[in-house]
């Protein structure tokens, strides 16, 4: 009597397992990104997504304990609901330095979309990242490949 009990539960189980429809899931579009990477649409931005959260990259120990500055400079594209939706390096002083922390400071940002952006697009743009430490043993050098001054952050 248990063995035809418990054969009976196997049973029903197999069958509502058997029977369950495969789900298949469709595989996304790609986002069709506006890109407002070029020099002449880079202010573009501002019309589509603002930043609402911020997170600024951690400094690396190695690259603080050296003494090095830099900046990394990526190419991201924000997705409809205002989060990152990829990122390339696009340039890098030194190279490779800077870049890991870069990149993982933006999986925190989020952007707003503008009244003019009431759809939502997404866009590709350019965002610098800057790291700058006092007493920088590549001063001249970063300040060269970066853009930027160090007297502008002290």
């Amino acid at each position: 009597m248990k063995k035809a009990i418990t054969l009976s539960i196997f049973s029903v189980f197999l069958v509502a397992c058997a029977s369950n429809d495969k789900v298949e899931v469709a595989t996304d579009e790609p986002i069709q990104y506006m890109d407002l990477t070029s020099d002449d649409k880079k202010e573009l931005i501002k019309e589509y997504w603002v930043v609402e959260k911020r997170q600024e990259p951690k400094y690396p120990i190695d690259a603080a304990r050296k003494g090095l500055s830099g900046c990394v400079d990526l190419i991201v594209g924000i997705n409809s609901d205002g989060r990152l939706g990829g990122y390339k390096v696009k340039k890098s002083y030194p190279e490779g330095v800077f870049d890991e922390h870069a990149a993982a400071a933006l999986t925190h940002w989020k952007w707003v979309a503008t009244e003019i952006n009431s759809d939502k697009t997404p866009v590709l743009t350019s965002i610098q990242l800057d790291f700058m430490v006092s007493g920088s043993k590549n001063k001249t050098e970063s300040e060269n490949q970066c853009g930027y001054s160090h007297n502008l952050y002290l």
